[in-house]
């Protein structure tokens, strides 16, 4: 998945916890096969949870959504097999903005910065945390920090000929 595609203007990103993680992430998959998409969804994806139980689903559209938008993008030259999903917490958005500006001085190659639309949070999507100073700061609060194994992505014309194959 390109995480840095120019087209996306929001990102959605949602977390559950199952019993049954694999069932969960293919039902999903069925799922977006199997229905219509929004004409502005471009892609989903869905993860799973090292711990066995967590399960992310990452959805990047080309409308303003309720949820991220990419602030900050250092591409790997290969995809990594494992994802790292840590996620910080600000009260304001100018704290928010001074929170991104001081991850990216840390960000390794496979990073990308998420800011969350309504100024409260950052997510990375890394491969290393780099940001344990963080947790010395008394403005901001680490929130989890989870690694994922990616299981499925579809794209807007994958999940179209998938409908009608």
């Amino acid at each position: 998945m390109d995480l840095a595609r120019p087209d996306v203007e929001g990102i959605v990103i949602r977390t559950w916890r199952t019993d049954d993680q694999r069932r969960a992430a293919e039902g999903a998959v069925n799922t977006w096969r199997s229905r219509p998409w929004p004409a502005d969804c471009l892609t989903r994806a869905v993860l799973l949870g090292a711990d066995g139980q967590l399960v992310l689903h990452y959805e990047q559209w080309s409308s303003h959504q309720l949820g991220y938008r990419l602030v900050h993008a250092e591409p790997a030259e290969a995809t990594a097999p494992e994802v790292l999903i840590v996620s910080f917490g600000v009260s304001k958005v100018a704290r928010q903005r001074r929170l991104v500006d001081v991850m990216r001085a840390h960000v390794t190659p496979g990073t990308y910065l998420h800011a969350s639309t309504d100024g409260t949070g950052v997510l990375a999507w890394t491969t290393r945390d780099t940001w344990r100073e963080l947790d010395e700061l008394p403005w901001v609060e680490r929130l989890s920090s989870q690694r994922f194994h990616p299981h499925a992505e579809l794209a807007h014309s994958s999940a179209a000929t998938a409908r009608s194959a």
